[in-house]
């Protein structure tokens, strides 16, 4: 199966389609520890494929029914660091895609698209390993991904903040997780995510201003507390 998905990596997008075996090839591969398979592979066919519509949409709803029933995004995620940090970082990049993609045709039901939604914002709170590359087993980067998600949902023309402070909440909660500083563009990535929040309309720029500024503060008073600001 493997040969087959990596000959079809280099088919012409207007060539390409999928078995529903491929399909489940795929799925149970997502998070494989092996980056070319994972990542050249796997994630690079689930992109073209949503990107070029090369998807029935009956495997669209397979491709979403299992990735909620599953709960990859959350596999194991109190741990503080372990393999299946892969599994739900690219768990994280497929719900992406599939965003986006409802974004161009809506094809979710309003449950699906939710919850969805509510994870999005959910997985960078409960996320604890923070590696960026590991050797051997290539790319983790749960901050880069999971903001990645976060922004097709503050993008989503479907998505309705309810609790404006749910969301904010991510910032402090990423920064009190930090074992140490990023070193591989993670807080771009986030960054990233707020400013599609605010560039669709979903996030006032003041009150994202105001939640930078206070948050900056607290940081400063607790360092002036252990004497560490010059630090």
């Amino acid at each position: 199966m493997q040969e087959e998905l990596e000959k079809m990596v280099q088919l012409e997008s207007g060539k390409l389609s999928f078995t529903d075996n491929q399909i489940d090839f795929m799925l149970h591969n997502i998070g494989n520890l092996d980056p070319y398979l994972r990542d050249d592979v796997v994630y690079t066919l689930f992109a073209r494929g949503f990107t070029a519509d090369s998807f029935t949409p009956e495997q669209k709803t397979k491709i979403v029914t299992t990735f909620i029933s599953s709960k990859n995004l959350f596999k194991d995620i109190e741990q503080p660091q372990n393999d299946l940090i892969f599994l739900r970082t690219f768990s994280a990049l497929l719900a992406s895609l599939i965003l986006d993609d409802d974004q161009k045709q809506p094809f979710l039901n309003m449950t699906n698209r939710k919850t969805i939604f509510n994870w999005g914002i959910a997985y960078l709170k409960k996320e604890k390993d923070f590696r960026g590359f590991v050797s051997q087993k290539g790319w983790a980067h749960s901050i880069a991904h999971g903001s990645d998600l976060l922004g097709s949902v503050l993008s989503h023309p479907f998505f309705e903040v309810d609790n404006i402070a749910n969301i904010f909440a991510i910032i402090p909660l990423v920064f009190q997780n930090m074992q140490k500083p990023f070193v591989d563009d993670e807080e771009q990535r986030l960054a990233f995510a707020f400013f599609q929040g605010v560039y669709f309309g979903k996030i006032s720029a003041s009150d994202f201003n105001s939640l930078v500024n206070c948050f900056n503060k607290q940081i400063y008073d607790q360092l002036a507390q252990n004497n560490r600001i010059s630090w």
